[in-house]
């Protein structure tokens, strides 16, 4: 079994895409990987009331290894993304996937953050074109990752125009801008009524720009929240809502 120690990065709030590579790698020199991503079961006697000699080694070296896998994941991610996997110690298939979970949340958020991230690269000082190119590759592959299996050039056309529109928002509508960003689904009609109905909202009710978003249903002037379609409560008051930014906050994701 290799005795590399680990070179790169621990796992923070932004670097996942690059972070599961060099981890999946890194585990490979272990011969722990196949106990991380499950491939490889726990092995079972073909008489569990007597097991041979053989079969409880083999169970021991396997446990082994399972718990020499958690505790690499465990060192290899920063204290605040401890978190996600903190109940899950001991089991690496779950922490391998409670970790892809958080990360890859396919949220239009999610990938306006990405895309937010690979605009703003920037050559550094003394950095190669190379290394530039490579950090820019590295910033397209999160956004793949985070698109689901069925979109298309279209829904990335509509993305762009509606990230266009959500990063031209004065800071007096951040609160309206994050809620968009919360939501599981936003297409470009979704968020042209959305724009509207904020609109009507704030010119008739004259709000002062820093009191949170009233509410708002796509293609209607309803009251509801429109975060959860809940009658009962206003989008200040939605709990769906703050336990979703609260996910959000600890992911170390936050609006661009």
């Amino acid at each position: 079994m290799s005795d590399q120690k680990r070179t790169f990065p621990s796992l923070s709030g932004t670097n996942y895409a690059t972070w599961a590579d060099n981890m999946e790698a890194y585990l490979c020199t272990k011969d722990l990987f196949t106990v991380t991503d499950g491939s490889e079961p726990e092995p079972q006697p073909a008489d569990a009331t007597k097991p041979t000699a053989t079969e409880v080694k083999d169970l021991r070296v396997w446990k082994s290894r399972k718990a020499k896998a958690s505790g690499e994941l465990w060192l290899a991610v920063e204290d605040e993304q401890k978190t996600h996997i903190k109940e899950l110690k001991g089991d690496p298939v779950e922490m391998w996937k409670k970790l892809k979970e958080v990360h890859l949340q396919q949220r239009p958020g999610a990938r306006f953050n990405a895309y937010d991230a690979l605009f703003q690269i920037r050559k550094q000082e003394n950095e190669s074109l190379t290394a530039l190119m490579a950090r820019a590759h590295s910033a397209l592959q999160s956004i793949q990752e985070l698109r689901p299996a069925n979109f298309t050039v279209k829904m990335l056309d509509e993305e762009l125009e509606c990230m266009a529109l959500i990063r031209a928002l004065p800071q007096e509508y951040n609160n309206f801008a994050s809620s968009l960003l919360l939501l599981d689904s936003l297409d470009l009609n979704k968020l042209r009524s959305a724009f509207q109905n904020e609109e009507s909202q704030r010119t008739a009710r004259n709000l002062d720009p820093m009191s949170p978003l009233m509410a708002l249903q796509a293609g209607s002037n309803s009251a509801n929240c429109y975060f959860c379609n809940s009658p009962d409560h206003f989008l200040r008051d939605c709990p769906k809502m703050k336990e979703a930014s609260a996910r959000a906050k600890g992911s170390g994701r936050g609006r661009y």
